[in-house]
């Protein structure tokens, strides 16, 4: 239905395009002093040229797409195919995660799909830079609990020291043996001997938790050094840059971005770097309809793909007072350039923030 009625309107503005060509061809060819055998023709002429060209004009300039382009923000994160192997840094060994049967085990922030990344090669414990992070977050965390569950071990040693064979039963070796791994067996016959290797396993659990804090606390520093280092390291080497902007099309008619984009950073007079950038979730973003707005986020290669010069540039320049546009051209070939933004993290969001504050200012002192 919808159809056939947009069919009809466009029949309906040819047939006026046409009658007031013509219309107006007759009159022009009349004032002008044709030969009247000529004004005809010349009506029907100038008719049909006003019938094709109404149409043309709306496509081209009334229907057409109008997009605006704003970017939001700038990010720059270390890749996630940026892993880290712990083993290949001795600084780094006091955060490894171990159980209490020394082997390596996966900490809570190591989503289950990360497995194969986290054991990438035989023997070796791989993680990328925010995991890293997060295991130095988690073992400073240790580090504040462990003198706390240090004293409870404490406490637990000296109640079993206190124990007498007479009042040793099943039960309480059943008790005593939750935490331990093996357990040890209940021996009704000689009842001081299985005190005495509950004891022995209840002071090992203190020497090893007593040796776990001593070495993270002597090593902690030193991993926080490396952590930071490698942070540099990556960020200069193994960054990509994740773009986020708006596009409002205050156009009449549905248009599509193509998935390339460019990142231009100007540093100066007429020298730039460009960034090739791809669009994310293509198939779902694209398409802008008319009068309407999509966020999009385009995301770019590994620095370390740009040529060194380049990648000299992009470190010494990123987070300066220099400006970025973003570029993206749209499926009828037209190219759509953004407001020039910081090339730095966060710049944007502050200046918006400051805007709101200063409005809430002259809010509050108009009540």
């Amino acid at each position: 239905m919808r159809t056939n009625k947009n069919s009809l309107n466009q029949y309906l503005v040819i047939l006026s395009a046409f009658v007031l060509g013509t219309g107006v061809g007759y009159l022009i060819s009349y004032l002008s002093g044709l030969q009247p055998s000529f004004i005809p023709l010349a009506s029907t002429v100038l008719g049909l040229f006003v019938a094709f060209a109404v149409p043309l004009w709306q496509a081209f300039f009334v229907n057409a797409p109008s997009l605006s382009v704003e970017i939001s923000a700038i990010k720059r994160t270390v890749s996630d195919a940026a892993l880290i192997s712990l083993e290949d840094y001795p600084e780094l060994s006091s955060l490894r995660p171990v159980s209490s049967r020394g082997d390596i085990y996966l900490p809570a922030f190591i989503e289950l799909e990360d497995t194969r990344r986290f054991f990438a090669s035989p023997g070796k414990a791989s993680l990328s830079l925010l995991q890293l992070e997060q295991l130095l977050g988690s073992s400073k965390q240790l580090l504040r609990d462990l003198p706390s569950q240090i004293e409870e071990r404490k406490v637990d040693v000296e109640k079993i020291r206190g124990l007498t064979p007479a009042a040793f039963t099943k039960y309480e070796c059943d008790r005593l043996n939750r935490p331990l791994d093996p357990e040890i067996e209940f021996d009704p016959d000689n009842k001081e001997k299985t005190l005495e290797e509950i004891r022995d396993s209840y002071q090992k659990r203190l020497d090893e938790l007593e040796k776990r804090y001593a070495d993270i606390q002597t090593n902690i520093p030193t991993a926080e050094r490396k952590i930071e280092q490698l942070r540099n390291e990556l960020i200069n080497n193994r960054s990509i840059f994740t773009i986020s902007a708006s596009l409002i099309n205050s156009g009449r008619s549905n248009t599509a971005i193509k998935v390339p984009g460019l990142l231009r950073v100007s540093i100066g007079e007429g020298n730039y770097i460009d960034l090739k950038l791809t669009l994310k979730d293509f198939e779902n973003k694209s398409e802008i309809t008319a009068n309407g707005t999509r966020i999009i986020v385009f995301e770019s290669p590994e620095v370390s793909s740009l040529p060194e010069e380049d990648r000299k540039l992009i470190n010494t320049y990123w987070g300066q007072s220099v400006n970025a546009r973003l570029l993206l051209e749209d499926i009828h070939s037209k190219i759509y350039v953004s407001n020039p933004i910081a090339f730095a993290e966060g710049l944007y969001q502050k200046i918006i923030y400051d805007r709101l504050a200063q409005a809430a200012s002259v809010q509050s002192k108009q009540q």
